[in-house]
């Protein structure tokens, strides 16, 4: 059964991270929340280490090596003394997600990693198939899309139920990104209220990343419309590109990111309009696109967050994005709201909108969204954060 006993006082703490994103090139929404997540926990003074598997120069497990190691439920010992990796302090254990994987396919059960001492708290950012004894397990939960959505995803949605089942079975508490992630879990599994805690990602910019976002290289036009993430059919493209084309707006449409597991046809849908279609950019210069961007337009058919519409607020820029679900809930009634299915209408008539703004519209938009994006803001997370582990 779960139990929340294993709270403890702030001064014994350290908290472990999965490496699992983390060391993944190019960065994913899962490679910002663990990073941001740990600035997060230092910031309310606690330590932190990741778990890694693998570090650049040191050799991982043959195949067929770690193949037996899952089948013999042997995973590689926990490192009993810490390095500093280019993430900050680290543990190792060579090859430990890949094998428990296997060992996961394999055997169906969770992979159970006994170290020398453990941390406090195991803080997985994401569901993965193995957990750490003799500590809490908290686990992330970013989206259910392979159970809501699985026509969206390449994520197998039967092996993906399975694994939350499993982990709630061994008594692992769990965070949602939003409040409709977490109602979405608790209408698909059995588990308590209390074993499952809504904690916005924090989404914040300095005085000086705003100072470097603004000098970095330009890689669209300024005053552009932008859509940015990755490149699948869940995101709704080809409808938004047809809306674009719809709408015989001359202002371009930037579309940036890497293509994710389904490549949408990113050509124009009318004479009339321009698409800039880039696959991959550095963070900065992205950002900088987003600053100077006309709007956003986000229309996504699902989402378990949408990291785009408060990054886009906190730059002052206005937001289209989808009514229902998570995109709602986090536009906070700062964003123009459009149905991402059934009549085109509203998408054409939003990206008009956003084309005729008169500079007081825009500043009122511009405004609200400033103040939605406060509630995102690093201080708030930190103290739900703060509260979450040791209240």
């Amino acid at each position: 059964m779960f139990n929340n006993s294993s709270k403890v006082a702030v001064s014994q703490t350290e908290i472990w991270l999965d490496g699992r994103n983390i060391s993944r090139s190019g960065g994913t929404g899962i490679y910002y929340y663990a990073s941001n997540h740990r600035s997060a926990i230092e910031k309310i003074g606690l330590q932190t280490a990741w778990l890694l598997e693998d570090t650049t120069g040191l050799p991982t497990y043959p195949t067929f090596q770690r193949a037996i190691r899952s089948i013999c439920s042997y995973p590689s010992p926990i490192s009993t003394a810490s390095f500093q990796s280019q993430w900050g302090k680290a543990y190792l254990s060579h090859d430990l997600y890949r094998i428990a994987h296997l060992h996961y396919r394999t055997h169906g059960r969770i992979l159970k990693l006994r170290p020398a001492i453990p941390p406090s708290i195991m803080h997985w950012t994401c569901p993965l198939p193995t957990l750490i004894e003799g500590c809490r397990n908290i686990v992330t939960i970013h989206d259910l899309i392979p159970l809501t959505h699985p026509d969206l995803t390449g994520i197998d949605g039967t092996r993906f139920y399975h694994l939350i089942k499993n982990l709630i079975e061994n008594s692992v508490e769990f965070v949602a990104i939003s409040e409709t992630v977490r109602q979405q879990m608790l209408k698909f599994f059995s588990l308590s209220e209390r074993q499952i805690t809504t904690l916005y990602q924090p989404v914040e910019f300095d005085d000086g990343i705003l100072e470097e976002i603004k000098n970095a290289p330009r890689i669209a036009p300024p005053d552009s419309f932008i859509f940015y993430g990755r490149v699948e059919n869940r995101k709704n493209i080809e409808r938004l590109l047809t809306a674009h084309a719809l709408s015989q707006t001359n202002t371009p449409l930037a579309i940036i990111g890497p293509y994710g597991d389904d490549e949408p046809d990113c050509s124009p849908k009318g004479p009339t309009s321009t698409i800039i279609r880039l696959p991959w950019s550095k963070r900065l210069s992205l950002l900088r696109t987003l600053l100077e961007a006309k709007a956003l337009l986000f229309p996504s058919l699902a989402e378990g967050f949408g990291i785009p519409i408060i990054e886009a607020m906190s730059l002052g820029t206005p937001v289209l994005t989808s009514k229902g679900g998570a995109t709602e809930e986090i536009a906070g009634g700062a964003a123009y709201l459009c149905s991402p299915t059934g009549d085109i209408t509203e998408l054409v008539q939003g990206i008009s909108y956003f084309d005729t703004l008169s500079p007081e519209e825009k500043k009122s938009i511009i405004q609200k969204g400033y103040e939605r994006a406060k509630f995102f803001s690093t201080l708030h997370y930190t103290e739900k954060l703060k509260e979450f582990y040791f209240m």
